[in-house]
């Protein structure tokens, strides 16, 4: 779990930190949908080649009992399948998606803080890229 502290001077400060992360997690989002994209092709590929393996008599081996070791909390995937890239990568763009639902509720919340006339400094608490904690202190 990864987790970090930034100081802002006023709220637009925060939101503005907020929007270039947006901007970061989008782009790294279309990426990856790109990716994802490419990886659907091939495993809709694969599967109509064994389809037609099938048809012909002959059995494909499923190697994804073979090539996962469990290695404590981590999985250990050796040459791995186009299904087993493909739901990896789902689970991804899964978790990069709710990141930037997360801190497009985030920032329009704070929106309603940000209109208010008072000055503050902001003290934030980040786990996993998401804002936890914030702590505000009056100037």
């Amino acid at each position: 779990m990864s987790s970090m502290i930034r100081e802002f001077n006023n709220i637009a400060e925060f939101v503005k930190s907020i929007d270039e992360d947006l901007n970061d997690y989008r782009k790294k989002l279309a990426e990856l949908l790109r990716r994802l994209e490419e990886l659907r092709v091939k495993v809709e590929h694969e599967r109509k080649i064994k389809a037609a393996f099938t048809k012909l008599g002959l059995a494909a081996e499923a190697p994804e009992l073979k090539n996962v070791v469990d290695l404590k909390n981590i999985k250990i995937v050796m040459n791995p399948t186009a299904d087993q890239e493909l739901n990896n990568l789902e689970s991804v763009v899964e978790s990069l998606n709710n990141k930037i639902t997360m801190l497009t509720a985030i920032k329009k919340d704070l929106e309603v803080l940000g209109s208010l006339d008072v000055e503050v400094k902001l003290t934030v608490v980040y786990l996993e890229g998401l804002p936890k904690t914030l702590i505000i202190k009056y100037v």
